[in-house]
Order: C-alpha cells, then sequence, then structure tokens
C-alpha cells in the first residue's frame, strides 16, 4: 500500500468509520429502537414515553460523559428485595428436593 492509498483510507475512515467503533453505533442504534419500541407499548396511556437516543448505548471508554456518570439509580423497596430473595430462597428448595431424588436410586418392590 503506498503513503497516498493509506491517506485516502485515512480519509475515508473519519467520513465513514471502519472498526470498533462503528459496530459500537451499530449495536447501539439498534438497542434504542428496540428500547422505544418497548416503551411505546408499555408506557402509561396519555403519557408520551421518553425516546432513548443510541448515545444513550454507547460505550464511554474514556470517561468523558458526565451524564452517564450521573444517571439515574432504580432504587429497589426492602419489599422488593425481600420478596426476590424469598423467591431465590424457595427455588433454591425445590432444586435441593428434585436433586435429591434424582441422586437416590429407585427402589425395587418385590
Amino acid at each position: 500500500m503506498t503513503s497516498k492509498q493509506f491517506s485516502e483510507w485515512e480519509a475515508y475512515d473519519t467520513l465513514d468509520p471502519i472498526g470498533t467503533w462503528r459496530d459500537d453505533f451499530r449495536i447501539a442504534h439498534l438497542e434504542s429502537v428496540i428500547m422505544n419500541i418497548v416503551n411505546s407499548i408499555y408506557s402509561e396511556k396519555g403519557k408520551k414515553p421518553e425516546l432513548a437516543q443510541p448515545i444513550d448505548f454507547l460505550p464511554d471508554w474514556s470517561g468523558e460523559r458526565k451524564e452517564l456518570k450521573e444517571a439515574k439509580v432504580y432504587k429497589q423497596s426492602t419489599e422488593e428485595m425481600k420478596r426476590i430473595l424469598g423467591g431465590i430462597v424457595q427455588q433454591s428448595k425445590k432444586d435441593a428436593v428434585l436433586k435429591n431424588r434424582l441422586s437416590k436410586p429407585p427402589i425395587k418392590k418385590q
């Protein structure tokens, strides 16, 4: 590759990026479309859903975007935490009973 060809590819890359940044943007765009569809389907009636932008889903590798650092954090209530933990405990008990049943050989009746 000549120096001229390399310079042309560099110029083209500034117009239409090649590589991981472009892939990240494509995925971020797809995620924003899916999020907007879900928000429009499940939003409260009469309320306009907040539209997501691809920038909301792009990784901030440099750490320059302050708005991502100050993102809203969802806080679970104590009742939600108890309910979820209770469900995990119940499921683990069911799994333990099933594992115990499967580990024992069947008893033959004579």
